[in-house]
């Protein structure tokens, strides 16, 4: 983070940078380590037994080149999409086969070995250096990086507090319902937007380095992940009960009711992405830190307070917690952009109809194949199946007309502004003449 906001990077930087990385892997470590006697408290013996794995994947990351950063901050993105899909690759192959084989939870350790291995051999193999330690440079970045360091443990406690405050107090199998909900609602927030994500603070800190145009980018970047990730969001809500089902079985169909709640906050909480961006940029990540400290004591009380009413009451807090996390995105978010409140939920204002729009036409949908008998929701046989699968089908076809019919109309009574419509019809204008008109397409490829 620190080598992509300098205005300038030398030789000195990244070993600096390598060298921070060290011993920020040697000091999670230990910290890991001499934290058996507490983890030894949940009565779990197999968290104890992966402790020392643990230590040592802490070490594996930090062996990764700083010259690879250099790719980000000059957008050039086709590398780390190497890195993404190579260590994703290897981690499936891995996981996948010693699960079929073992039958154990060593398999995800072992598979994040091996995911962590080939990301490093990838980094030093495209951008080479010789390890070298020095903090010559220490003053550019540790205040920045210790700033950000808390922050993003402050949040990633505040994301797990609630599925261990159920699991305590309530169950291992409320936390594992809980825990399946949840990673569904974020697959799309986490998993399909992880390539964006990577774009949006490399982007910013470009264009703050070489124009002043930092605010309107801010603006697009909310209308370009909202519009993207909101609908996606609200249908995998919309056909929860069908995945649940279909995929995993009716025995875990109460997984839907956390996904029906928390799918479309995860949506709009990712505005917390461009604002994390932002700050960066602006090197306001002292302001990150004392937002997520915050939220963090909110979630522990929330939780405590929602466990007391059993998962319903979790639940419940859950998405309280979600809401109170986006109302503190746009409080911050404030700073930049349009400088107002909801600036950042009314530049998507097109997205959030037309998400309403293809709301209702999936609920019509639903009660015109009627109740959850007829349309073959219990999956008593494999009867059921056909029917369930045209019931599907027919929710995700009708739901993506009417959300991009809606999306195109709203745009077109708008005088057709500058917004996500034009980035998306450009994209297919692209397409369209490189399939069409192949050698006009690289005609123009040389005359750019």
């Amino acid at each position: 983070m620190v080598l992509i906001r300098l205005d300038e990077v030398t030789q000195e930087h990244l070993e600096t940078v390598f060298t921070f990385q060290i011993i920020f892997g040697i000091v999670a470590a230990v910290l890991f380590y001499i934290s058996r006697p507490l983890i030894a408290l949940i009565g779990i013996p197999e968290l104890v037994q992966i402790t020392p794995a643990i230590c040592a994947l802490s070490l594996i990351v930090a062996l990764k080149s700083p010259r690879f950063v250099l790719f980000e901050r000059k957008l050039r993105f086709g590398y780390v999409a190497g890195e993404e899909t190579l260590s994703r690759l290897a981690y499936a192959v891995v996981l996948i086969t010693l699960a079929w084989a073992w039958r154990d939870f060593w398999a995800i350790v072992v598979a994040n070995f091996c995911a962590l291995t080939v990301r490093s051999i990838w980094t030093f193999s495209i951008a080479p250096m010789t390890p070298r330690l020095s903090l010559t440079h220490w003053r550019d970045g540790f205040s920045f990086s210790a700033w950000a360091i808390g922050s993003q443990l402050a949040q990633f406690f505040s994301q797990n507090v609630p599925q261990l405050v159920i699991g305590a107090t309530l169950g291992l199998t409320d936390a594992g319902i809980f825990r399946l909900g949840n990673r569904i609602s974020t697959l799309v927030t986490t998993q399909l937007v992880a390539p964006l994500q990577r774009v949006i603070y490399p982007g910013l800190a470009d264009l703050s380095r070489n124009t002043d145009r930092r605010d309107s980018a801010f603006d697009q970047l909310n209308e370009l992940l909202l519009a993207i990730v909101l609908p996606l969001a609200v249908g995998i809500a919309l056909v929860a009960d069908h995945i649940i089902i279909v995929v995993l079985g009716y025995q875990w169909y109460a997984a839907t009711q956390v996904i029906w709640i928390l799918a479309p906050l995860k949506a709009l909480e990712m505005l917390q992405e461009n604002v994390r961006a932002a700050s960066y940029v602006e090197g306001s990540t002292k302001l990150l830190l004392i937002r997520n400290m915050i939220l963090l004591i909110l979630v522990c009380i929330l939780m405590w307070t929602g466990v007391k009413f059993g998962f319903t009451g979790s639940l419940v807090a859950a998405g309280a917690a979600s809401f109170a996390a986006l109302l503190m995105t746009l409080t911050i978010a404030k700073r930049y952009g349009r400088r107002t409140f909801f600036g950042p939920l009314l530049v998507a204002w097109r997205s959030i109809v037309a998400c309403a729009v293809m709301t209702v036409v999936v609920i019509a949908v639903s009660r015109a194949f009627g109740t959850t008998e007829h349309a073959g929701w219990a999956f008593k046989s494999l009867e059921d199946v056909p029917r369930l699968l045209i019931v599907f089908s027919t929710k995700v076809i009708l739901g993506m007309v009417a959300y991009i019919g809606t999306h195109l109309i709203l745009w077109m009574l708008a005088g057709r502004p500058d917004g996500f419509e034009n980035f998306l019809l450009s994209i297919l204008k692209r397409i369209y003449r490189r399939y069409s008109h192949p050698n006009k397409t690289k005609q123009d490829q040389i005359e750019s």
